[in-house]
């Protein structure tokens, strides 16, 4: 069993009867698709092969919808009963030959698709595993992993807590795996979470304060890194609202870089390991901003997103914002008995202070000014 040749299904449940939330949840529209799109759509993306919906109570609106997405569907008649009828009736559907499946329910739409490829790496990582189960800050999210040939006992199970009481019977043989996506613990039963998961869903592609969180703790990043990254984030944020006019970044974008800019700071080669590692994981302009904080390229305009993060990392020290005269004293100092890293360090200061000197002139504000309440 090799990751590419790894079959796995998934099995979406959208069974139920959506009570809380008074409207069939697999049809609610999330940033331009139906929930039940975007959970077809985020398993395609991470090559999961075999896919079905399970539908019940609002089997007619639901199958009409599967169809639109090119997924098959099974009528769950004994919907009443619970979701275990359901994961039933779709772990049933599924091929005899599969190695494992998903099976995550419609109302957990944002899951992204490195969520899925990074535990299906998981599974073949560890011989003997039954189940994977991604996690956000240490809690367990949706979707689980489940070994294929599970399937003919999952569908014996009467025992209690449904799926939730099986799976536990298999702990010493699962794995949890700490993720970076907030969207495994995000769920809509009711309107008023509908209405968060909606708004969450616009900015899919920006890390959200809490995903930082995360990927500072996978990464063990140091107390005094993070405090670091916080200022770095103020001043960056800061400076992009003045020049808001000329120079085209989403300040929250530019937030998620600085905060994570050094994120992999014990490791060699950080901001490359950092940004790859958001570019796994989907967030490719964070990585971009990130990925040249150190060292920005030759043609990097003076007024950019990346040159704006430059800037701000330069203006910072430990903790505390300082201006560039004082950098360059703490600079000297640092490096008073190392000449060739003094002058590297002296060099990316005089970047620095030529983007000082333009943004000066483009927001009409002097950058000390600027700064003076950080």
């Amino acid at each position: 069993m090799t990751d590419v040749g790894l079959r796995t299904g998934g099995v979406v449940l959208a069974g139920g009867f959506s009570s809380r939330m008074g409207r069939c949840k697999a049809l609610l529209e999330i940033a331009g698709s139906s929930a039940l799109d975007r959970v077809v759509s985020s398993m395609r993306h991470a090559d999961v092969e075999d896919l079905i919906v399970v539908s019940g109570f609002h089997h007619k609106e639901i199958e009409k919808e599967a169809t639109g997405c090119g997924v098959r569907t099974v009528f769950n008649d004994r919907f009443e009963e619970g979701m275990l009828s359901s994961v039933k009736t779709g772990v049933k559907a599924l091929p005899d030959d599969l190695d494992a499946f998903f099976l995550l329910p419609v109302d957990i739409p944002l899951v992204r698709p490195a969520t899925l490829r990074e535990m299906k790496k998981s599974f073949l990582s560890k011989p003997g595993l039954e189940a994977v189960f991604p996690a956000f800050l240490g809690q367990r999210g949706h979707p689980p992993l489940i070994r294929g040939d599970l399937i003919p006992d999952i569908l014996k199970w009467e025992g209690p807590m449904g799926l939730r009481g099986f799976l536990e019977q298999h702990e010493a043989s699962s794995l949890t795996l700490e993720t970076p996506d907030e969207g495994t613990v995000t769920e809509m039963d009711t309107v008023e979470e509908y209405q968060e998961l909606r708004s969450l869903a616009i900015r899919r592609d920006v890390p959200t304060e809490r995903e930082c969180l995360a990927f500072w703790e996978i990464l063990s990043t140091p107390q005094e890194v993070r405090e670091h990254s916080q200022v770095v984030g103020e001043v960056a944020v800061r400076l992009a609202r003045l020049v808001k006019d000329t120079v085209q970044v989403d300040p929250e974008d530019l937030k998620a870089a600085a905060l994570l800019h050094d994120m992999a700071r014990t490791l060699r080669h950080h901001a490359d390991v950092a940004a790859d590692m958001l570019e796994l994981w989907g967030f490719a302009g964070t990585a971009d901003l990130v990925r040249y904080h150190m060292e920005l390229p030759e043609d990097e305009p003076l007024l950019s997103g990346r040159s704006l993060l430059y800037l701000a990392d330069k203006l910072t020290s430990g903790s505390r914002a300082v201006d560039l005269r004082e950098k360059k004293k703490l600079i000297e100092e640092k490096f008073s008995s190392d000449p060739e890293a003094l002058e590297a360090a002296l060099l990316r200061l005089q970047r620095a202070e030529m983007i000082a000197g333009n943004f000066d002139k483009v927001s009409g504000e002097e950058l000390e000014a600027a700064l003076t309440d950080l």
